[in-house]
C-alpha cells in the first residue's frame, strides 16, 4: 500500500507498516527466551537420560509433546526419531546375538573334533601300551 503525497518540497511515500527488523529486547520478550531455553535444556536433558530408564520412549515421547506444547525448538523435531533408533538397536542387538549364535556353534564343533581326536588318540596310546605290556 503505496500513497504518494505532492508536497512543495518533492514526493513522500507512506508505506505499510513492516515487521520489526531488530531482535526486540523488551523485558517480556527477553524473558521469555530464557524461559524457553531452561525448558529447552531441562527436556533435553530428560530425552537424553530417557534411554537409561525404564520407559525411556514414553519419557521421551513426553518430553517432546511438552516442547512443542512449549514452542520450545530443538526438543521436539520428529517424535518418532527415538523410536526408530531404538528399532534400528533392536535389531542390531538381534544381529549381534545371531553373530554370537554362530560363534557359539562353531566353537562346540571345534571342541567335540578336539574331544574325539583326544579319545582316539588316548586310545591308540592304551592300545599301543597293552601290546607292549603283552610282550614283556
Amino acid at each position: 500500500m503505496l500513497e504518494k503525497i505532492q508536497s512543495q518540497s518533492g514526493v513522500i511515500q507512506v508505506e505499510a507498516p513492516r515487521s520489526r527488523q531488530t531482535v526486540d529486547n523488551s523485558f517480556g520478550a527477553v524473558l521469555e527466551r530464557g524461559a524457553k531455553r531452561a525448558a529447552g535444556t531441562i527436556l533435553g536433558g530428560a530425552k537424553a537420560v530417557a534411554s537409561a530408564l525404564p520407559g525411556g520412549g514414553f519419557v521421551a515421547a513426553v518430553a517432546d509433546a511438552a516442547g512443542e506444547a512449549l514452542g520450545v525448538e530443538g526438543v521436539g523435531g520428529d517424535r518418532w526419531a527415538l523410536f526408530r533408533a531404538q528399532e534400528r538397536l533392536q535389531q542390531e542387538g538381534l544381529e549381534n546375538s545371531l553373530r554370537l549364535l554362530e560363534l557359539q556353534r562353531r566353537i562346540q564343533q571345534e571342541t567335540e573334533a578336539v574331544t574325539t581326536l583326544s579319545n582316539v588318540m588316548k586310545n591308540r596310546h592304551e592300545l599301543a601300551k597293552a601290546a607292549i605290556n603283552n610282550l614283556r
